[in-house]
């Protein structure tokens, strides 16, 4: 059971309070953003005539100035079509559930099976080309698994997309705090990128070499960097997290209340963030000595050794950040909370990485087509040639990637926070949720027969 609960925090309107923790975050931020602004800043005075004549000569202020009309429209099209298709994707995700992990898995078997196959057909010799058939035999493995053996789970499974549906439309504001982490993400990379190039121009350009005696800002700087990113990261899953718990436990959160609710295990995220960090500094390393192998080998169990630490890590953090809001944990216990919740219920974390990411991606796809779609009738609009259809598709394919990104990460946190309330709720830690009705049912039918099969 746990020792506090989110719930009852909401319920009295009063939630923990870590002033210390929330002014050192303060001084990191506000020191990180400080150099970052002043370094662009001085960077634009010294080379402001070099960066306008740039874009003059590729045609940009002239492009800007005399479409301007044409820039304004195209903006606001792409806000207005995000919206419109983050909410046609919560909608779909709320009425096809299950049906998404179907398409995704057929999907993936099509595009993992297919260039192979054709590559087979074209006349390549099998011996020289069967490790490209390995993906492939592994996603269809994994399927047949998942649509037999795992059936009742992946059922469970689609009725948590329902409900993943439900809540984003429900609360809206569950997409703000992933937005802003985008936004930061950006931002973040920009001040730090203008910091090396201010302070340090002649390591950047590789006129020096890097050393330690030099090489510490940088070391101290790429630090800085990881923690912020990571800490915003993870305050932002926090807050989109507490929101989810808040509205499953019968109330009505607002964007504040899930603020609140990260500000009060702020300690517990810089302690979290703080081993990201570590832990993303040693896998750097690791691929350092491993692009430096001259062995085949020696590369190929270096990368291998990076990816599995990154794997292992993002396992057994799978439910750390919901379960450290919902039950005001700090990092350790958080892990050793998500540790055991993984532990238990791993078939179910495995589904979500598999075959939930499928159903998923098919919503991520329908970003771009919807995106190419209007940028192509932007394209006929303008001139009505050819050429600016295709462009227009073409431009507006890429910008989809931002609100298709959005999306995906919005309904990941999402998904595991209720993954993590359903687990919850199920073990007799509480009583009473927004699961009604025929969902509801269907859950515990679900859930029954996936207990059965175990």
């Amino acid at each position: 059971m746990a020792r506090s609960d989110l719930f009852e925090y909401h319920k009295r309107e009063q939630y923990p309070s870590h002033k210390k923790a929330i002014a050192g975050i303060l001084v990191v931020f506000g020191g990180f953003i400080g150099f970052g602004v002043f370094a662009l800043w001085n960077l634009w005075v010294e080379y402001s005539s070099q960066i306008i004549g740039a874009l003059t000569d590729l045609g940009v202020p002239a492009l800007l100035t005399d479409n301007l009309w044409l820039v304004g429209v195209a903006v606001g099209g792409l806000i207005f079509l995000s919206i419109i298709m983050a909410l046609l994707a919560s909608t779909a995700a709320k009425r096809l559930g299950g049906t998404l992990i179907y398409i995704g898995a057929g999907v993936m078997n099509l595009l993992t099976l297919a260039i192979p196959v054709f590559v087979l057909l074209m006349g390549a010799p099998i011996e020289t080309i069967w490790p490209v058939f390995i993906p492939g035999l592994f996603t269809l493995l994994i399927t047949v698994l998942l649509f037999t053996v795992f059936k009742n789970r992946v059922r469970r499974a689609g009725e948590i997309i329902k409900l993943t549906g439900q809540v984003t439309l429900d609360e809206k504001g569950t997409f703000v705090p992933p937005l802003l982490t985008m936004i930061f993400t950006l931002v973040s990379a920009l001040l730090f990128g203008g910091i090396l190039v201010y302070f340090m121009p002649d390591v950047v350009f590789g006129t020096v070499e890097l050393t330690l005696e030099n090489g510490w800002p940088f070391a101290v700087g790429i630090v800085v960097y990881l923690f912020v990113t990571i800490f915003f990261y993870n305050f932002a899953y926090s807050t989109t997290s507490a929101i989810t718990y808040i509205y499953m436990r019968g109330r009505d959160p607002s964007l504040g209340d899930g603020v609140k609710a990260s500000l009060g295990v702020v300690g517990g995220l810089i302690a979290l963030s703080i081993m990201s960090v570590l832990v993303a500094i040693v896998r750097m390393i690791i691929s350092a000595v491993a692009r430096r192998s001259s062995s085949p080998i020696g590369r190929g169990i270096g990368y291998a050794a990076e990816g599995v630490i990154g794997w292992v890590w993002a396992l057994i953090n799978f439910f750390t950040i919901p379960a450290m809001v919902a039950e005001e944990l700090g990092a350790k216990d958080g892990i050793k909370r998500s540790a055991g919740l993984v532990r238990k219920n791993f078939v179910d974390v495995m589904i979500k990485e598999t075959a939930v990411r499928w159903g998923f991606g098919v919503l991520a796809f329908m970003f771009f087509i919807g995106f190419a779609a209007a940028g192509a009738l932007l394209g006929w609009l303008w001139d009505g040639s050819m050429l600016a259809i295709i462009g227009f598709a073409l431009v507006f394919t890429v910008f989809a990637s931002i609100p298709s990104a959005l999306v995906l990460r919005t309904f990941d946190i999402v998904y595991v926070t209720l993954l993590y309330v359903f687990i919850r709720q199920k073990e007799g830690e509480f009583t009473g949720s927004e699961i009604k009705g025929p969902m509801r049912q269907e859950l515990d039918r679900a859930y029954s027969a996936a207990q059965g099969s175990r």
